[in-house]
């Protein structure tokens, strides 16, 4: 779906109308004010998921503004792919303020350079993938800030890049950003180049946080579940499993489990149940074959004298209940 086309008020004068026809649409129904002087036909906005509708508005800001905006932080994480949970509601942008500037509405404005770790996007300028990781890993919460750490890591087995980022140099370019992405965008990043960044943070605080939150993270994750899982665990004092550990089936193709637990045979699975309803995943197959697919797999797996145990979102957002599901499974507590 191709992003609607946002209408100013000159727009509307060029046409020889009068400008307040928009707040008359608006109140009709048909148009949708994006933000104040911004509006999109209603017919276009209300099909859009809640992350498109969040970065029509990151656009429409922009038009707004006098001077084009550098977006960062969760913004940008959404044009990145880094996993965050959930959309944002208030859009993140850069400032030479050394106060911040002045946050007011939906925008946050945060101190930081504007001529350095940017870059393009489309017709947008945002933070890069290293900046835009480090300034979340030192602000988010341990489990959430390891979930952005392991997708700043991760590379895809087969990437499908929907964003193009190029230098802030370059001209701005046709390419359209989209705000939902499957997975993380542009080359993933590396452990000893995430360190080397954490050594210039402002305090020794902020470089020990970050330093815990890299060590621990892991390309190999493959999902914001899966990595969340991992965390959890570890909470709950449960051995750290080998991640991605790799079966042979009986065709000689390769199947990978999220956790395996190699003392007790045992391989744990995140059940994110939105990639089979994905159109685009496993090859375009229905639905059905997806699933026979997968207890096939499953099937061949046990059949190695191993365990299967899955959980889902819920599940392991119940830290109580996500620990019984372990303990169950058979998996040993260290205390």
């Amino acid at each position: 779906m191709s992003t609607p086309r946002l209408i100013l008020p000159s727009d509307v004068e060029l046409a020889g109308q009068d400008s307040r026809l928009l707040a008359r649409l608006c109140n009709s129904g048909r148009y949708v004010r994006v933000r104040r002087g911004v509006y999109a036909e209603a017919s276009e906005w209300h099909p859009l998921d809640e992350p498109s509708q969040y970065g029509l508005r990151a656009i429409a800001f922009q038009l707004a503004t006098k001077h084009q905006p550098v977006f960062c932080r969760n913004t940008a994480a959404l044009l990145w792919g880094l996993w965050t949970i959930g959309t944002p509601q208030k859009l993140h942008v850069l400032t030479e303020e050394r106060g911040g500037g002045r946050s007011r509405g939906d925008v946050v404005r945060h101190f930081g350079r504007i001529d350095a770790g940017v870059v393009r996007c489309g017709p947008l300028l945002l933070t890069d993938k290293l900046t835009t990781t480090m300034e979340l890993i030192t602000r988010l919460t341990f489990e959430r800030a390891v979930a952005v750490c392991d997708s700043s890591l991760h590379k895809a087995k087969y990437p499908r890049p929907v964003n193009v980022f190029s230098p802030l140099d370059f001209p701005a370019s046709n390419h359209e950003p989209v705000w939902r992405v499957d997975e993380p965008q542009g080359a993933p990043l590396s452990k000893p180049e995430l360190l080397h960044a954490a050594e210039f943070l402002p305090s020794k605080s902020a470089r020990n946080r970050a330093v815990a939150v890299i060590e621990f993270a892991s390309g190999l994750s493959g999902s914001v579940g899966e990595s969340l899982s991992r965390v959890r665990m570890r909470q709950l004092g449960f051995a750290a499993p080998e991640l991605q550990h790799r079966f042979i089936l009986r065709d000689g193709s390769s199947a990978f489990v999220d956790f395996w637990f190699e003392v007790q045979r045992e391989a744990g699975e995140f059940d994110g149940r939105g990639k089979y309803l994905r159109k685009d995943w496993a090859g375009g197959r229905s639905l059905q074959d997806r699933i026979m697919a997968e207890k096939n797999r499953e099937d061949q797996i046990r059949a190695q004298n191993v365990g299967v145990f899955r959980w889902t979102w819920q599940e392991m957002m119940d830290l109580r209940g996500f620990e019984q599901l372990l303990l169950q499974a058979g998996i040993p507590q260290r205390w």
